[in-house]
């Protein structure tokens, strides 16, 4: 408990410090939605057919929730902040102490992502009650959509952390993250919904771990999921979390071991 109270400290100041930059980074996230109404509108056309077994008010509440979610998940400055710490040497600090530099830094990424939540809750409802005609509500889902966006969360993380851990032998990672987060935006629905691709591609995309980033617990709370099959998709995502979770400890006993640090 004294970890985890110190570990809010540490970034309730940080954020206190640059709250500016939070707002003005979700103002202009909202930008993007604005555009995706417009456009969106203009392909439903008067008639508001449904596209990818999805209505208009379906359409812009799924692009309204992949920018939340791309929000909470985002672990691109958490990866860099490892990566570095290995490349300056920092790193041997959490070797030689009784602490677990994972779960250690798993503990600030929740902290990271509670207090960010906590700062754009009151600008993220005004934005919704602003398109509230545009907003498609499904509250009777919202305790199996919160779990499995709790293990896209971690799912999400076990992947950044595999990406900081290869520092060790790449010594530059910016770039193959950001080629890894323009893929990983497609296959997971960030930038179309899955369900309107073609069904070929879509069963093949099904078969990789992106989706379960974003699409499928935004997929949940639109109710496209029920009993049996929610259950079933509950238990793959989990599945991948596990998967990950061993290749992560794989790779971070072989990165100790091939590990070198000279920083201070």
């Amino acid at each position: 408990m004294k970890v985890l109270r110190a570990v809010f400290r540490i970034k309730k100041n940080e954020f206190a410090a640059y709250r500016s930059n939070i707002y003005l980074n979700f103002v202009f996230g909202c930008v993007p939605l604005i555009f995706s109404i417009l456009f969106w509108k203009a392909v439903y056309g008067a008639n508001k057919e449904i596209i990818g077994g999805y209505s208009y008010k379906q359409m812009i509440t799924y692009y309204v929730n992949v920018f939340l979610m791309s929000l909470i998940i985002n672990s691109r400055d958490n990866t860099v902040k490892m990566a570095e710490m290995i490349q300056n040497g920092n790193m041997h600090n959490f070797l030689l102490k009784p602490i677990g530099f994972i779960s250690l830094n798993f503990k600030l990424y929740i902290a990271e992502k509670i207090i960010y939540l906590l700062n754009i809750f009151i600008p993220f409802i005004l934005f919704c009650l602003l398109i509230r005609k545009y907003i498609f509500i499904n509250v009777y889902v919202m305790p199996v959509v919160m779990l499995s966006a709790c293990m896209a969360f971690i799912l999400k993380y076990l992947i950044g952390c595999i990406f900081g851990l290869m520092t060790v032998w790449i010594e530059e990672i910016s770039g193959l993250l950001d080629l890894w987060n323009n893929i990983e935006n497609f296959f997971s629905g960030g930038l179309l919904p899955l369900s309107i691709l073609p069904a070929l591609i879509y069963k093949l995309i099904s078969i990789l771990p992106f989706k379960f980033l974003l699409f499928v617990p935004i997929d949940i709370y639109m109710g496209k999921h029920q009993n049996n099959e929610l259950i079933f998709i509950l238990m793959v995502q989990g599945g991948w979390i596990v998967i990950f979770t061993m290749i992560l400890l794989f790779i971070r006993k072989k990165a100790y071991r091939f590990y070198s640090g000279y920083g201070t």
